[in-house]
């Protein structure tokens, strides 16, 4: 997973908006002239009188041949507001992750695309996904030192983390984190309660070893 890609005209504003949308074409390879299938409004909102609405839109794809349209992977970065997941990016071209496969577009690409880096920069604490501490290194690199005995086994217990900074080792981005078992909704954590780690931003499958809370605490 490289980033992210918000897209208005295909999620709406909000699961309740009513508006339409135009579908988007899907290619096998970046750069491809003819499109395997379309990005679409498979469901779309019905607002309720009194305000909501009794079923959101649904933005799913269509293959062609297919005989239905198949829901998009899709994750939460604010406040119901979902994104499409880029697992890479090729110039103006985005592949997306599919529920079978991938498919690459162009349309909203360049203007709609968000890196992990970027998307992470303004959020003041991450959480760690599940296998991620199993990473963490006293220092930055593969070939960084694994945390000692005594700093393993307070490692299970660390649920948040705050970004003191980050440096490429290569060509793989970590991240410095001050790790607490602490849940930040609650209070902040004392300074013997934090533990400074290196973790890698994503694992070696390329999904994300930490994430954040789209709807606050």
């Amino acid at each position: 997973m490289v980033g992210v890609l918000r897209w208005p005209g295909l999620f709406g504003a909000d699961p309740c908006d009513p508006t339409p949308a135009k579908p988007v074409p899907i290619f096998a390879k970046p750069r491809a002239k003819v499109p395997i299938g379309t990005l679409e409004l498979v469901r779309a909102a019905k607002p309720e009188p009194e305000g909501g609405c009794s079923s959101g839109r649904v933005v799913g794809l269509r293959r062609y041949g297919a005989p239905q349209a198949e829901a998009l992977p899709t994750i939460e970065i604010e406040y119901e507001q979902p994104a499409a997941i880029a697992i890479a990016r090729s110039g103006p071209w985005c592949q997306l992750l599919l529920r079978s496969g991938s498919a690459w577009v162009h349309e909203s690409c360049e203007t709609g695309f968000i890196s992990l880096e970027a998307l992470w920069a303004d959020k003041p604490w991450l959480y760690l996904l599940e296998g991620a501490i199993e990473q963490a290194r006293s220092q930055p690199g593969n070939s960084g030192q694994s945390l000692q005995i005594g700093d393993r086994a307070k490692a299970p217990a660390l649920r948040s983390a705050h970004v003191l900074g980050r440096r490429i080792v290569d060509g793989q981005t970590w991240l410095h984190l001050a790790a607490s078992g602490v849940k930040e909704c609650e209070r902040s954590p004392l300074p013997d309660e934090v533990f400074e780690l290196w973790l890698p931003l994503r694992n070696a499958a390329g999904r994300p070893n930490l994430w954040f809370h789209a709807r606050g605490c």
